[in-house]
């Protein structure tokens, strides 16, 4: 029979291995399914497959045991570390585009981008911030553009931009930790 989710995001709370196993067992494929759908790589999917169940493992304290908390916080947590693995990716874009750029005078072209701005994830975590705020984190994390392009694009002063890029990820962050600390 198998244990019930209060009772087993219970013993995960308190530290017990075999509920880690068991979670593992039962949601992981959840998890990379939402990792692989919202990154489009296995590999980065099991990249953060892996380190969802370290980080719950880790702050197992923060778990609040009740009825289907345990793939709530999982799912959240989840979110989070997508979210993660989306910035380093964006970070790598820019330094990967920076040498291009030194090499040959044509921008770097981008594969992929669509693909990461379809993700259900990102898409649903923007849609919640609204525009323009929305807009202008797409263009900056997901299109890999610049604070300046960005201000001529959208035709606002430098400074409002940065303030709804700051703003924009510290509501992003605000949501996910709601998320996180709801499961």
């Amino acid at each position: 029979m198998e244990t019930p989710i209060s009772v087993l995001a219970a013993r995960f709370a308190s530290g017990e291995e075999w509920a880690l196993r068991e979670a593992f067992s039962r949601w992981s494929r959840l998890i990379h399914t939402i990792a692989r759908s919202s990154l489009g790589s296995t590999a980065d999917a099991d990249d953060v497959t892996q380190q969802v169940f370290i980080s719950a493992w880790n702050s197992r304290s923060t778990l609040r045991a009740s009825d289907e908390s345990l793939p709530a916080w999982l799912i959240g947590i989840c979110r989070l570390k997508v979210i993660d693995a989306l910035r380093a990716r964006s970070r790598g874009f820019r330094n990967e585009e920076a040498v291009a750029q030194e090499a040959v005078e044509s921008p770097a072209e981008m594969s992929g981008v669509d693909s990461i701005i379809d993700s259900v994830v990102v898409r649903d975590a923007l849609a919640a911030l609204g525009d323009p705020r929305a807009r202008i984190l797409t263009m900056v994390y997901l299109e890999d553009r610049t604070h300046d392009d960005v201000a001529q694009q959208l035709d606002l002063p430098l400074g409002t931009v940065k303030s709804h890029v700051r703003r924009g990820l510290e509501r992003l962050r605000a949501v996910f930790e709601e998320v996180d600390s709801r499961g």
